[in-house]
Parts: C-alpha cells; structure tokens; sequence
C-alpha cells in the first residue's frame, strides 16, 4: 500500500515537475502543450568522480570516494534483471544512504503532521538519467530499504576493487528492485524535496 503510494507519487512527479540539477546551467528552453522545460547541455555523460547531496537540508556536501571511505561502510550484494544481460548479480561496498540523508539534517515543517513522508530525492546522472526515491522508503522507521552509495566492488576472487569507469566512480544501488533501473551509474547528484 505504502510503495504505490509512493510510486504513484514519484510519477506524478516525474510527468508534472520540470527539475534542473542545480549544477547545471539552462541553455535551451523546450516549449510542450503545456509546460516549459529546460535542457542542458552538460548532460553529456562521461564518469562520474562525486556527487553533490543539497536541496532541503541543512548540511549540503559533495561525496567522492575519498570522502566516502572515511564513512562507516557495509556490503550488499544485489540481484536484478537487466534487459542487456539478463539475470546480474553483484557485490557492492559503499555507505548507506539514509546515514547521508541523516548526516545533512531534511529541514522538515514542524506544523505539518509526517512533513518527513513529503520527502522525496532526485538522483541525476551526468547524462541527466535521473530516479526518483521517496525518502519514507530507505527511512528504519518506514521503508527500511537498505540503499546505498556505492563506491568499490568485490570480485569473483573477493579482491575489492573501485567501481570501473563503466560505473562512474559512484553508484547508487537500490536493493529489492527487480531491475536495475534505479542502480544509477555514474551519479551527479542527489536532491532532497518536498510534494507540494
């Protein structure tokens, strides 16, 4: 019940909102029936050395893998279909991602009853693919879903290993989805908003 709200959710925010990473610089406006959006022309791809974490927190942050490491880290493997190459699995190590979302304090409506169930993130890549997660899913209390910001791999030897450029530096996994559209290669950056 709670995840179709949530989907549903994010669909509406997917179709209705126009968003621009705001490390991007608007180039091109695109006219449709109803809206105008923007395009850009920094989603060019290319690997991803960091991410920069801001939007409605307190504490916003660029993570690079250095910066990542000093952080207390775990392991997941995952397993997800992959139309390209059928059934994947693979070994990740990174930080968790609700202990980022913690770290930089969601600034939160205090006469709003559950604002933090408002909450959503917008993960860009650098070719500005972009997903959402609302935060109710990661977040012990609700979801509980264990995502995480990974940064290194292990092998089929065991050897840890950074994440390769067909990766990007860092990567954003999103267990218990049974494709990988949402393990997010080369991650640019993640906001945090609120539904209206």
């Amino acid at each position: 019940m709670i995840f179709r709200f949530f989907y549903k959710l994010a669909l509406f925010f997917i179709f209705s909102m126009s968003y621009i990473p705001l490390n991007q610089a608007a180039t091109t406006p695109v006219v449709t029936s109803t809206t105008t959006t923007t395009t850009s022309s920094s989603c060019l791809g290319g690997v991803s050395s960091g991410f920069k974490l801001s939007g409605a927190i307190t504490h916003a942050k660029t993570f690079t893998p250095a910066i990542l490491s000093k952080y207390q880290t775990s392991k997941m493997t995952v397993s997800y279909y992959s139309g390209k190459d059928g059934l994947v699995t693979k070994t990740f190590i990174g930080v968790p991602l609700i202990d980022l979302i913690n770290e930089a304090v969601v600034v939160t409506d205090s006469t709003r009853k559950n604002d933090i169930l408002r909450k959503y993130l917008v993960a860009t890549a650098t070719d500005c693919y972009q997903v959402i997660v609302a935060l109710a899913e990661i977040q012990p209390a609700t979801g509980g879903q264990q995502a995480m910001i990974a940064f290194e791999t292990v092998d089929e030897t065991g050897a840890i290993l950074p994440l390769d450029d067909s990766e990007g530096e860092i990567k954003l996994i999103m267990p218990g989805d049974k494709t990988g559209g949402r393990d997010m290669f080369h991650l640019n950056s993640i906001v945090v908003r609120s539904a209206p």
